[in-house]
């Protein structure tokens, strides 16, 4: 089989293997559609996660091509998508119902081989049935979309609240919908890219506009503010903007994954004055059948998101587009 390696910092070989034998309790896939994701350029960076060398992707769905002894929860032939992540069980967390907060854990695509390559042997628990009437390159946006339902859900979005999201890419515009799929009556996009900004408009939001034009957006707001903001880039100036367009009583998440060691000023005073909450949240727990049925029922739509198709010899190429922003969301499909 050909796999895409990050075989060292900022390093990716192209290269033939031969195709795994899944263990006992693994299924072997055949990857059908692989997204790329900005923890993908974090491992290919050598500072998030990964321990390289790796094969990375950890966004994929696909088709089971064999099964390790003693699975029996699939059959060769179905349909499934990748939840990645594999915790320890054991941990404080695990056993207190946050296996996402594991201090053990494992990811396929990130410790363990992930869906850059033409098969993946993957622990049948993490495999997810996908419907037959939706296509694997939708269901490959499972995980994108299980995490993003956790930030809903952690961000505590409800009927008649207004939303704005800070960045207009593919996690910033599933946000938006499973926002208004939440009840949010009102919904701006801030996006420095105009082609985003009118993907966004045609997603559900009442507005899209510039990062330097969100602010008066938000002013404009009954009590001078969102009730939540949320942040979807990892970019850490927009992390700071997030806690000045939030009106008293209202929430920041912080959803994007800023660098490693930067930082952002926060005043308690005004925490403490406007009864701000700031959250965090992280990976997808119990979420991914929940967001494969969004997918299916059509409340999401993953689509219009996938913008660039590469294959595998052409990973290299698809990571430099994504670290350049040209994207929305780019796809690995095999062959």
């Amino acid at each position: 089989m050909l796999q895409a390696v990050f075989a060292a910092p900022h390093r990716i070989v192209v290269e033939e293997a031969p195709i795994p034998d899944p263990a006992p309790g693994e299924a072997l896939v055949r990857v059908a559609a692989c997204g790329i994701c900005g923890t993908d350029l974090k491992i290919n960076e050598g500072h998030y996660l990964g321990a390289l060398p790796i094969v990375p992707g950890h966004e994929f769905a696909g088709v089971v091509e064999a099964l390790g002894d003693g699975v029996t929860r699939v059959a060769v032939g179905d349909l499934v998508a990748i939840n990645p992540n594999l915790p320890c069980r054991r941990c404080a967390f695990c056993r207190t119902g946050k296996p996402h907060l594991c201090t053990a854990s494992q990811a396929v695509g990130v410790t363990r081989p992930g869906g850059f390559a033409e098969y993946c042997c993957v622990p049948a628990e993490l495999l997810v049935p996908v419907p037959g009437d939706l296509p694997l390159a939708q269901a490959a946006m499972m995980e994108p979309v299980s995490c993003c339902l956790h930030g809903i859900d952690v961000a505590g979005v409800k009927p008649g609240d207004s939303v704005i999201l800070l960045g207009g890419g593919s996690i910033g515009l599933i946000l938006l919908q499973l926002s208004r799929a939440a009840g949010a009556s009102f919904a701006a996009v801030s996006e420095p890219r105009t082609e985003k900004r009118k993907l966004a408009l045609t997603l559900g939001a009442e507005e899209a506009v510039a990062p330097e034009e969100i602010a008066s957006v938000a002013q404009a707001l009954p009590g001078g503010g969102a009730e939540i903001a949320i942040e979807c880039a990892g970019v850490t100036a927009a992390a700071r903007q997030a806690l000045s367009l939030v009106r008293p009583g209202g929430t920041v998440l912080l959803f994007g994954v800023c660098p490693p060691g930067e930082t952002v000023a926060l005043e308690p005073y005004e925490v403490f004055h406007r009864e701000l909450t700031v959250r965090g949240c992280y990976t997808n727990p119990f979420t991914d059948t929940r967001a494969l049925s969004l997918l299916e029922s059509g409340q999401v739509l993953v689509e219009p998101l996938i913008s660039h198709v590469y294959s595998i010899e052409q990973v290299e190429e698809g990571i430099a587009a994504v670290r350049a922003g040209e994207t929305v969301k780019a796809q690995v499909r095999p062959g």
